[in-house]
């Protein structure tokens, strides 16, 4: 496989220099966001663009379209599982548009998935042949048989209130004091009694989409495998930048029986499919697939008919997502031309260095375990202003966005279990802001900003990310006059805010667009950065020194809950 030079795969990125418009002028767009997507490659678009000239669907080989696009797919499904070393048993099935579908579809194939109204249904029907008494009786009996579940201290949202919502009994495992996965508390879990007996199934994030915190991957598999439970992993946050290894040669205890990936996170991979693999061993055969269409059936008569015996065929009903797939192929051959090595130490270079200077200022304050060694490039962070309260996540992120064009990420990350732990908040106070929220208060929400050092930033980049939020951080509060709050939405928004001219028609497809030309060089970019940042600087010092002591609230009955700061002029 080719190697790619991480100069030539920046210089290939849709949008390198693209500018946007701000309060404060045209600033050059630094994406730091690639924790939640990814970016598009010129030459990936450009060659989906050539094989689409031979594209069909793939539900026929008769002719040469067809065969053709079901070789590209069937190529595309086997590198990417030879990139997670699915082995002689692994199956993948593209799923929608990220992990989210992948763990859905797993947990309809485990049979713990059984949506909301058939569910209703279901008990209704239970409920009247039974009657109330036998009903509560039956409810018992099921809570105490269904499936175990047990997940990480730090999960996505999607693998872990799609599990509450199911038919398991989830069991979450605590986090030590040093913000990891205690397994300790993990093997004391699965030996309790009540969960023998029964289907048992550890899900577990392979790194937080927070803090970047790394899962012990293979020592979870073997604990979960010597108590007979199977062994699922989400590799949402971290599939782009490490090594993924379901079937790891010399230690088949440490095997993984399925994984959830998004490749809209890689590079070179937004628009592509969710990515579900997995064991066939976990697949029921004599059952009829979870979604029953087009494809996946031998034959069919006016009453009945027989399922196709091939598990990737019978679980991919109706037209496949080909171009999704072939993308998401594509973006683990980037990764795996980049190298997993390269990646981690240019990560580990980043964060290191980002740590070291964050670290000494006294108003960043840097979510979860710090050590370099044990997470990935994903950093959340909470500013403190001057008189103590914090600035709120959303105001930081808006902020590094008008004044130096960098895009972040600010709220709860879809973690919010693990967001409760992390900023402290215990289960009164929990209940406080939940009543708050729902009078319609969703800027009450407690949070942080989070951003990812990319292993394709080169060090200029690096450099003014980190000057910028220590900038923000020294000067922010300076500059909260400057901009609106609304309560009740949680958006920060600048007096003189400019809303993108964002058109989408027929119109503007057929219209010659003429695409931002990579031509902007290093010295030029360093040179932007540095206006940037002397910008900033003058702007500071032609404001008024802050003598308002006084700190607004939104409601005086939210007491501390209004964990940010807010003035008069932010309401105004």
């Amino acid at each position: 496989m080719k190697q790619l030079d991480l100069k030539y795969l920046r210089s290939q990125i849709v949008g390198i220099n693209r500018c946007i418009e701000t309060p404060f002028g045209q600033r050059l767009m630094t994406y730091a966001d690639y924790t939640a997507s990814g970016r598009c490659l010129h030459f990936v678009e450009d060659y989906l663009a050539s094989l689409e000239e031979m594209y069909a669907n793939s539900h026929t080989e008769d002719d040469t379209s067809g065969r053709v696009t079901t070789q590209l797919l069937h190529q595309a499904e086997a590198r990417i599982k030879q990139s997670v070393n699915a082995g002689e048993t692994g199956r993948i099935i593209a799923c929608g548009t990220g992990a989210t579908a992948a763990i859905d579809r797993m947990q309809q194939i485990v049979g713990v998935k059984l949506s909301s109204a058939s569910r209703l249904n279901l008990d209704g029907l239970l409920e009247g042949f039974l009657g109330a008494e036998r009903m509560q009786a039956f409810g018992s009996y099921r809570s105490s048989h269904q499936p175990v579940v047990f997940v990480g201290p730090y999960e996505h949202h999607s693998n872990e209130i799609s599990w509450r919502e199911g038919m398991a009994t989830v069991v979450e495992v605590r986090l030590t004091d040093q913000g990891e996965i205690d397994l300790a508390d993990l093997e004391t879990l699965l030996q309790l009694p009540e969960y023998r007996n029964r289907l048992r199934i550890g899900s577990f994030s392979a790194a937080s989409n927070v803090t970047g915190m790394r899962s012990p991957v293979s020592e979870i598999a073997r604990l979960l495998h010597r108590y007979d439970a199977l062994a699922f992993f989400d590799y949402a946050a971290c599939a782009p930048y490490v090594d993924i290894d379901m079937n790891p040669g010399s230690d088949p205890e440490a095997s993984l029986d399925a994984i959830f990936i998004s490749p809209h996170k890689f590079l070179g991979g937004p628009g592509s499919s969710g990515i579900l693999v997995f064991n066939a061993r976990c697949y029921q055969d004599q059952i009829a697939p979870s979604i029953a269409g087009g494809g996946t059936v031998d034959y069919v008569g006016p009453d009945d008919h027989d399922f196709i015996a091939d598990i990737e065929i019978r679980e991919s009903a109706g037209t496949p997502g080909i171009l999704q797939t072939l993308k998401a192929a594509l973006a683990f051959e980037i990764k795996s031309a980049v190298g997993v090595e390269t990646i981690g130490r240019r990560e580990h270079e980043m964060t290191a260095l980002a740590f070291q200077r964050w670290s000494q200022h006294p108003h960043i304050e840097i979510l979860g375990n710090q050590d370099p060694e044990k997470r990935i490039s994903i950093i959340s962070f909470n500013i403190r202003g001057e008189k103590g309260q914090y600035l709120h996540p959303r105001f930081i992120t808006r902020l590094l966005d008008d004044l130096f064009g960098i895009q972040t990420r600010a709220g709860c990350s879809c973690a919010g279990p693990y967001g409760h732990r992390l900023l402290g908040i215990g289960v009164k106070r929990a209940d406080e802001y939940r009543h708050w929220i729902n009078k319609g208060f969703n800027g009450i929400k407690p949070g942080w900003c989070r951003l990812g050092f990319h292993y394709a930033f080169d060090q200029a980049e690096v450099e003014f990310i980190i000057e910028a939020i220590e900038f923000v951080a020294t000067y922010g509060h300076r500059l909260s006059d400057l901009y609106r709050f609304d309560p009740h939405t949680g958006l920060w928004r600048h007096a003189q805010a400019i809303d993108p001219d964002v058109r989408f028609s027929l119109d503007e497809a057929v219209t010659p667009v003429k695409a931002t030309a990579n031509t902007l060089g290093d010295t030029e970019r360093q040179g932007l950065y540095r206006e940037y940042m002397a910008y900033a600087r003058q702007l500071v010092g032609s404001l008024a020194v802050d003598t308002d002591e006084g700190q607004l609230m939104m409601d005086q009955e939210l007491g501390d809950l209004q964990f940010f700061e807010l003035r008069e002029k932010n309401l105004s």
